[in-house]
């Protein structure tokens, strides 16, 4: 997939994530078979990045199926969770490592999306030291020099290595905001991101 359209498909996916999750709802099993592609009824514009919000009008992807969807409000402050998604490819660190989740399980769904879209596979991961002896996680597979790394390396190393501040939604909406400010950056991009989805449409619609 172009790039660009893997760019405005991520921005729509932390947008979904920043949205559900500031209000305490896990999504649960965040994949590309729970999601519908959705066409603006409008050419997308740099407002359209520039907006805050969503509606059905200018929305790029629908999430569905919420059988293992998870109401955090509904436990104690604090809570987390110990089980496996029994996804294949979709099981979170924390799931492969038997340790307690919460939403680490849709941002972790979120970069094996992102990593299928770039590279059209799977997203393997692999545990690599840190600072001060420490380690973090990182796909396997290297960014083409021709992307834009800086924002996609940004993301995988955020959210597959989250903090302990409590401010993941924080981080989601600072993740959206870098990859709009790129689009908005050069209107270029803009006009090849509705070409690319004016032609998937059609190639879509055809099939």
């Amino acid at each position: 997939m172009d790039e660009v359209l893997c760019i405005y498909y991520t921005i729509e996916m932390l947008h979904m994530l920043e949205t559900l999750h500031s209000v305490g709802i896990i999504h649960g099993d965040f994949k590309p078979d729970n999601m519908l592609v959705c066409y603006p009824s409008e050419e997308i514009t740099d407002d359209t990045f520039r907006s805050e919000t969503r509606s059905g009008q200018n929305q790029g992807l629908c999430l569905i199926d919420w059988g293992r969807g998870i109401d955090v409000n509904l436990f104690p402050a604090g809570t987390e969770f110990l089980a496996d998604c029994g996804t294949s490819g979709f099981s979170c660190i924390e799931m492969q490592e038997e340790r307690s989740w919460t939403y680490q399980v849709d941002t972790f769904g979120l970069c094996v999306v992102a990593h299928m879209m770039l590279h059209g596979e799977e997203m393997s991961i692999a545990k690599v030291p840190g600072t001060g002896g420490s380690y973090m996680y990182q796909p396997k597979l290297s960014f083409k020099r021709y992307w834009n790394v800086a924002l996609w390396k940004q993301l995988f190393t955020t959210l597959l290595n989250p903090g302990s501040n409590g401010n993941h939604v924080g981080d989601l909406r600072s993740l959206r905001r870098s990859f709009q400010e790129y689009m908005c950056s050069n209107y270029q991009l803009v006009v090849k991101l509705n070409q690319l989805l004016a032609k998937q449409k059609a190639s879509l619609c055809s099939s």
